[in-house]
């Protein structure tokens, strides 16, 4: 009775967005401490529908329940051990959050290995993709999302800041010229000092993140499919409060 009532406020009614979300968690938490057994479903769902949303911004919602209740000794079912692992994971995403500036990312460009860091692309808007020349997925995305950027992204004054995870510097550079991707700002970290893995969650190729002029996280987990969309609504945004300005 209870599992489907908390899907169907969470994920249909209440605004998915971080804000609106914490503070419905926040009040069903408050109304569930009347019951052990309630609380402790309440909160096990909660923290388990924010860390697997499809919906962007959610982990924001994760990191909210791990800091306000799990580091407080809230689960009380969790020994050190297992809480430690929920601390861990927020302490991964709390980073790159929506809304956060993006970590930085001092790296060099994979022909010259001169320093392209990438606050210093100047850009509307910067794409940074985590990739693998060893990744499938990689493989079939990159020229997708290449092909969004010449009939699309380009003229939306899109950067693409394109950093390999793993692979040696000639296979790094044969994939680049394979899928004529030369027009990216192509990076790799040669000198090995970067924390990019654990500072934008990589664990997993690829991954994406849009970035405006600033260089604030306005999107994550991106694919092809919908990086046209986040440009649009911010772009949408941004002329709203123009027009009440």
């Amino acid at each position: 009775i209870y599992e489907p009532r908390l899907n169907e406020y969470f994920n249909r009614i209440v605004l998915p967005i971080p804000d609106s979300v914490n503070a419905a968690a926040d009040e069903i938490l408050a109304k569930a401490r009347k019951g052990k057994e309630i609380f402790k479903y309440t909160l096990y769902w909660l923290s388990h529908n924010a860390e697997t949303s499809r919906v962007m911004g959610m982990d924001e919602v994760f990191v909210h329940l791990v800091e306000n209740y799990y580091m407080k000794g809230d689960a009380y079912w969790l020994d050190s051990t297992q809480v430690a692992k929920y601390e861990d994971r927020a302490k991964k995403i709390a980073p790159n959050v929506l809304g956060n500036p993006a970590p930085k990312l001092d790296l060099q460009d994979i022909w010259t290995l001169q320093d392209r860091p990438l606050d210093q692309v100047a850009s509307p808007y910067t794409l940074v993709i985590f990739w693998s020349p060893t990744c499938g997925h990689c493989q079939k995305e990159i020229p997708m999302l290449d092909s969004l950027y010449n009939v699309a992204l380009k003229q939306k004054g899109v950067t693409i800041y394109s950093v390999p995870v793993e692979g040696n510097l000639t296979d790094i550079q044969k994939f680049v010229e394979k899928d004529h991707i030369r027009d990216w700002v192509n990076v790799v970290d040669a000198n090995n000092n970067s924390d990019l893995k654990q500072n934008y969650d990589v664990y997993s190729t690829p991954k994406v993140y849009l970035l405006d002029k600033n260089k604030t996280i306005i999107g994550k987990g991106l694919d092809h499919s919908n990086i046209l969309d986040v440009i649009n609504w911010e772009e949408k945004k941004h002329s709203e409060k123009g027009k009440k300005g």
